[in-house]
């Protein structure tokens, strides 16, 4: 025996329609209130990995954009911090004699490697000790060579029309500014690694509750880095 039956809507009664349109909505709304008492009452922060990826996800840009906004602010001290290096040059000239004009000259050029090393700020990586002879010894020949570029075209500004002192005469003077700049260029650095790692510590909780081992680990690198960035900028700044 073989039966067919077909659900013609437009053929049933406005009542059984409205009927199945009512019992269908009410099914929705109960649907939706259990899965909302489940959510409430289980404590669930998502329903699904994707939701607890994407909130992974956000936590970590707003955890990356404080450090870059600490970043920002560490290279701006290190300008002032250089910006401050030309009082300590032009008294070195000063105690020579070197007239205004040309000590505004020499502490504004032998002070453009300074510069450039703050713009390239890889100082976590020059400040190491396997990188901070070469990176000082590399400083103090840009600055030898701009002192000779100017030094050589000094009748041009200095006042009197005499010769600037050779760089044998200087050279000592302008290494010790140097060492102040670099010393106080590490605790800038050390400053800013121990605010990362308060910021790191932090975040790292959250990843932590919500077992995101990947997260994890990588925030718990970068504590250690920066940790082991401060023990060494520490034990530089105490022996200078």
């Amino acid at each position: 025996m073989q039966g067919q039956i077909n659900a013609d809507l437009t053929s049933m009664p406005p009542t059984t329609i409205l009927i199945i349109t009512v019992s269908v909505m009410a099914l929705l709304v109960v649907t939706t209130l259990l899965i909302f008492f489940l959510v409430k009452k289980l404590n669930l922060r998502s329903l699904g990995p994707l939701k607890v990826e994407h909130q992974n996800q956000s936590t970590m840009y707003d955890m990356n954009e404080k450090n870059y906004e600490l970043d920002d602010l560490c290279r701006k001290q290190m300008r002032q911090i250089t910006n401050n290096m030309k009082i300590h040059i032009s008294n070195i000239f000063a105690e020579l004699e070197i007239c205004t004009i040309a000590r505004l000259a020499i502490s504004s050029s032998i002070r453009f490697p300074l510069y450039e090393s703050v713009a390239n700020n890889h100082f976590t990586t020059e400040l190491m000790p396997d990188s901070y002879d070469a990176y000082r010894e590399r400083i103090l020949e840009q600055m030898r060579d701009e002192y000779v570029s100017i030094s050589s075209v000094s009748r041009d500004i200095q006042c009197n029309r005499d010769a600037l002192p050779v760089w044998e005469e200087v050279h000592a003077r302008l290494i010790d500014c140097i060492d102040l700049w670099l010393k106080r260029i590490s605790r800038e650095v050390m400053l800013n690694c121990e605010k990362k790692i308060a910021i790191y510590k932090k975040y790292l909780r959250n990843f932590e509750q919500v077992k995101d081992d990947w997260r994890t680990g990588i925030v718990r690198e970068c504590i250690e880095k920066n940790e082991k960035y401060m023990t060494v900028l520490k034990t530089r700044i105490s022996k200078e």
